[in-house]
């Protein structure tokens, strides 16, 4: 048995401490990040030159935005409020029924999935690095240029591809299919964003001729022969 500071911690506490710290870290280090590249965009990329005018395409960002930080909280609320166990409520979201694994298998699975999470941390950094003054939750800035280096390469919104993978992870670290309800309120609010996106980037008098050429160079949205 291990003991921390005289206390007994089990396997699955360990793990549930370890995946609850790298939720924790991975959204503060994301959103300090957005933070800081929002500021540095501001003064270096200009005022935002269009916006959504629709409805749906002012309210797009904030419901994606809603999800993102909703999706986390059941899980965060069971076990740091049961000891750093999943409590019953929760435990009836498992992926058990789903895969078939032993224990061993099971919290071996949630420890890598819990650092693939973590490592979204650097992925963010290298896309925002990219992106530099042209960040925006969703219009185009007046300096702005069309980015094509980098994960940019790839697909055309990496930003969105990895909160995807985010949610996927987390479903598998939680072991739980709770996180996939907010993936699909990912896909859905993302699918129309980048068509509000890209209509605005092709409506740009600045950039409209240059991300009409990307797009024919780099044709995939969100992830490579999919989407």
């Amino acid at each position: 048995m291990d003991y921390f500071a005289g206390i007994h911690i089990s396997p699955s506490q360990r793990v549930e401490t370890l995946v609850a710290a790298t939720t924790v870290a991975t959204f503060l280090s994301i959103v300090s990040q957005q933070r800081k590249w929002l500021v540095k965009a501001d003064k270096e990329g200009g005022k935002i030159t269009a916006l959504p005018t629709s409805l749906l395409g002012r309210i797009v960002t904030p419901i994606h935005a809603i999800a993102t930080i909703a999706l986390p909280l059941p899980y965060l609320a069971a076990v740091l409020s049961n000891g750093m166990r999943q409590p019953e409520w929760y435990r009836r979201t498992s992926l058990d029924d789903l895969f078939a694994m032993d224990t061993k298998a099971k919290l071996w699975t949630r420890v890598v999935a819990s650092l693939c999470m973590l490592s979204t941390i650097w992925i963010h950094q290298a896309i925002v690095d990219v992106l530099g003054k042209q960040l925006h939750y969703i219009g185009p800035r007046e300096n702005g240029e069309v980015v094509s280096t980098g994960l940019y390469s790839i697909v055309r919104h990496p930003i969105y591809s990895m909160a995807l993978f985010q949610a996927l992870f987390s479903a598998i670290a939680y072991w739980s299919w709770s996180p996939l309800v907010g993936l699909v309120v990912f896909v859905a609010s993302f699918g129309y964003k980048i068509l509000v996106e890209e209509q605005l980037m092709e409506e740009n008098p600045r950039m409209g001729r240059s991300y009409l050429e990307y797009k024919k160079n780099v044709l995939y949205r969100l992830i490579p022969y999919i989407w």
